[in-house]
Parts: structure tokens; sequence; C-alpha cells
């Protein structure tokens, strides 16, 4: 398809290729964030309850013109998002039953839910949209009174990014509140739309991105010289001691997604964040050394004396407001880069080794003052990072890629380049879950927000991803890949995570070198 084809809105962009080459090999297809839904008095029947949502979903539709669009060309050099005349609400909405009436049975079977959107590739893209609503209801009886669904946001990457997940869901909350006709594009379920959508620039053109010299030199030595062009036998072997752990080498099968929850209820969220501002710190930085320490504890020091590991970043801050171009507070964009940490063999033995002696008991403090020395080292790296953005970063030279599959390609049974990956979207704020917009009796309200990704065969091994609603706590998911790493390993660092979490919540203390 050319660019001169009626059906071209423009290309998707360098910064998008990243993710769209990723899809046209399977090898990263969806994010997920599900929201909790409840209104305080029943809706209707069921067929009432499914014409609601489709409403409020077609309203959201023709507020952000990114969700009316395809994607042809994924596996060409040039993909281009498509315009798309009709889109079919019935084919944009499916309905799931949930068996199970036990709170943690619901969440398990939720999460299945979850693992199987993961491992979907996104059909039809030139002709449907790159995303689509699953609505989870409990098939077990409930309050008479009440309506409660599990409404999951599923996106191909290129679409859409964390934060845009909440904003999605605002707007989705907003339109169910409000409630009246549906938009008159909406007949008979299918949108018929005779206006193309306009959409913002792509990321490179949005973030004005700045690369110095310096940067530049030292990223064509490491990344294209050293790695690509010097000999192997011209290059020292490295010192057993820095070689990091990264998990298994990459391999694109099976694509099989993963998920372990870990829940951070609101009084233990409130006593971590009052700790976090007594240290100085936010609180991405205290997960990533809780989940150094719990691997540190369980991976033997020969097989992982150090660590390399990423946290996601937002550049919505960054993105250029003038003339029309986005709306940062409203707008649905890709727009994140990362940090990359490095914790050393010295810091990582530092939290392999017991606390205390049996001459000397350490104050609580002093205890966990590892923790929380890590916790600051990460949080000062990562505000260093932030602070100099966009200057000099990696995400302003996509456009120097020309190839982007046969770079993932070229990449299989290769080391990864990195353990593991945070990626905190934060909360959806206590107005936009609807406390505050007093829509009265039968008001829709946001209970919970659980953020996932899936299998990411050329990424990082595995990924915790964290969400929350403002005033009910943060649900936390760790995302692997089926042979990227041991799955031994993940449910250990999520029971970790949870009994230190829950340790805090009572004693203020992690627990973690008892």
């Amino acid at each position: 398809m050319s660019d001169r084809s009626p059906d071209v809105i423009r290309p998707v962009g360098s910064a998008a290729k990243f993710n769209t080459s990723r899809h046209s090999l399977g090898l990263y297809r969806c994010v997920v964030n599900t929201a909790q839904y409840t209104a305080s008095l029943p809706i209707g029947k069921q067929a009432s309850i499914s014409n609601v949502i489709e409403n409020a979903l077609a309203t959201v539709m023709m507020q952000h013109g990114i969700l009316r669009v395809g994607i042809a060309g994924e596996d060409t050099h040039e993909p281009v998002f498509t315009y798309l005349r009709t889109i079919d609400l019935r084919q944009m909405i499916e309905w799931k039953k949930i068996s199970a009436s036990e709170p943690d049975a619901y969440m398990r079977d939720l999460l299945r839910s979850t693992e199987a959107q993961h491992d979907k590739l996104w059909e039809d893209l030139p002709g449907r949209p790159g995303w689509k609503l699953i609505v989870h209801q409990s098939s077990q009886a409930g309050d008479a009174e009440s309506v409660k669904l599990d409404i999951s946001f599923a996106f191909h990457h290129a679409y859409a990014d964390g934060q845009s997940a909440f904003i999605f869901h605002r707007d989705l909350l907003r339109a169910l509140n409000r409630g009246g006709l549906p938009p008159a594009e909406l007949q008979e379920h299918v949108l018929h739309l005779t206006e193309r959508p306009k959409l913002p620039p792509g990321a490179e053109e949005l973030i004005p991105f700045s690369i110095s010299w310096p940067y530049l030199l030292k990223l064509i030595w490491a990344e294209i010289i050293w790695k690509e062009l010097v000999p192997s036998w011209l290059k020292p072997a490295p010192s057993p001691d820095t070689v990091p752990w990264t998990g298994n080498p990459i391999s694109p099968e099976p694509h099989k997604a993963n998920l372990r929850l870990v829940r951070v209820p609101q009084a233990a969220l409130a006593s971590l964040l009052a700790a976090c501002r007594e240290h100085g710190i936010t609180l991405t930085p205290l997960l990533q050394a809780l989940v150094l320490a719990s691997l540190a504890s369980r991976l033997p020091p020969d097989a992982a004396p150090a660590f390399h590991f990423t946290t996601a970043i937002s550049l919505r801050r960054f993105a250029n407001g003038a003339d029309d171009l986005f709306d940062r507070a409203n707008g649905l964009h890709c727009l994140i880069t990362a940090h990359a940490h490095h914790a050393g063999a010295p810091a990582v033995s530092v939290l392999r080794a017991r606390r205390g002696t049996a001459d000397r008991t350490p104050t609580p403090q002093d205890a966990e003052s590892p923790i929380w020395g890590t916790a600051a080292e990460i949080g000062a790296g990562l505000r260093a990072k932030v602070d100099s953005l966009p200057r000099d970063d990696v995400a302003g030279l996509t456009a120097w890629v020309s190839d982007w599959r046969k770079r993932w390609v070229g990449r299989f049974g290769g080391s990864r380049e990195t353990a593991w990956e945070c990626s905190n979207a934060g909360s959806l704020g206590a107005r936009d879950a609807g406390d505050g917009d007093n829509p009265g009796e039968g008001g829709w309200r946001i209970e919970r927000s659980v953020f996932s990704q899936g299998a990411t065969p050329v990424g990082p091994a595995f990924a915790l991803n964290v969400a929350g609603v403002e005033g009910r706590g943060l649900w936390m998911t760790i995302s692997w890949q089926e042979t990227a790493v041991e799955t031994q390993l993940m449910e250990g660092l999520a029971a970790d995570l949870q009994g230190w979490i829950d340790s805090f919540r009572v004693t203020g203390r992690f627990g973690i070198f008892d």
C-alpha cells in the first residue's frame, strides 16, 4: 500500500516500528489493563448491559482517533495507519463468564483469561483496529442491587501505553455515567465513519529529542563497532563476577505468557509511601530493590553475580502540545523510554548476606538499610535520567534502525540485555475512578486496576507491572515467557514480594533478613 492510497492516514513512524515489527514476528502481542467497574443499582438484563457498554465504547472511540484506525504493512519497512470506514463493535467486545465465586479463585481465572489474550495476535489489522474489550462477569448469582464487571482493555503497543490505558478507562467510565444516546455514527452495532480521524504525530516528531555528539559516538562504539565489527579474539574475556544474570537465551517459542499477582492493600501502600518519603525516594525504586533482593537470595552467586534491569519512563510530559498536536492530559499514544540500572557484584553480595551476628542484634532500621540504600541508589539514577530527558536518549534514535525485523531475528539464541523491567503506570485518580463525579444512584465506579504485559521473547526475562486506583491500593503482575525464566523462580519472587509487603504493613519491616 502506497502513501498515496486514500486509505492511508500516515506512516506509523520510526518509533512505532519498534512495536509493529515485534508484533509482525509474534514477539510482542499486546498490553492489557483490566479495571473493575461497579454500579450500585442493577442495569437490567444481559442484553441491556451489553447495549450500555457498547454505547459507551462508541462514545470513547469517537473521542480518540487512534481507536478508529488499522495498521497495514506491518511486515514491510513502512507500515501505515489506515482509515477504516466501518467498525463492527461486535468484533471489538468479547464477553466472558468466570465461574469461580471465591475471590482468590476468581482472580486466578481472570489471570488465565488475561494470559490467553496476551498470547493472541491481532487479526486483520489493515481492516480492524488492534485493540478490543474483554468484559468479564461472574457466572455466580450476585447481589441483585449491583453490577460488577472486570473490563480488560487489550491493545497493540503501537496504539497506546500504560498511561493511555488509564485515560481510556477514565473516558469509558465517564461515558457510562453520562449515559444518554450513543453517537450518531453507531447504527446496528456498526460505527459508520465518514471523516478521517486526526492522529497526533509519531513519538519521534512529538518529543523534542536532541542527541549530542559524545552520546552518539559512544553508542556507535558500543553497539556497532565493539559488538559487530571487533573480532571476538580481540575482546578480553569478561570476569565471571561481572557477567549479569539475564534469564535464559532468547527464543521466540513457545510464545506462552505467564502471570502472577501481588496485592498491595491501601493500608500497606500508605505505610510504604510514608517510608519512601522518609528515605527521600519514590515507590518504583523501592520495588526494584525488593525484586533485586529476592533474586539475589534465590539465585546462586556463580550464576547471578550481578544484574542488569530497567525502569520504564513516560515521555508524555515532554510531548509538544502546541498547535493542537497532542493533548498530554487526554490523548492516547505510546510515549515511553527506559532507564537501565546495573547492580554489580559488591552491591548484590550485600543483599545476599544475612544481617546481624550472634553477638550483635541490629536495629530494624540497620537490618534493612541495604534495601533502602539500594533503593536510594536506583532512585538517584532514575532521577538523573528523567532530568536529562529528552536529551541523549535511545528513543530519539529509532529512525537510525533501517530494519527492526532483521534486528530482532538476529538476536534469536543470544543473551538478553536485561533481566527484568519495572513498568509503573501509577494510579487512577479518585475523581477519574468515579468518586468525584457525583453520578448519583446507579453510578459507575472503578474499584481496581490490573496492568500486565505478556511474553517478551526479545525483551527482559520478566516484567513487574504496577497499577492502582487512588485510595484502593495497588495490584502488581509479574509476567514472563514460558521458557525465558523458571516458573519456580517467578513464583518465589511473587511470594517474597507479597510476604514482605504484608510484613511491612504490620511491623514496619519487610523481614527480608530475618
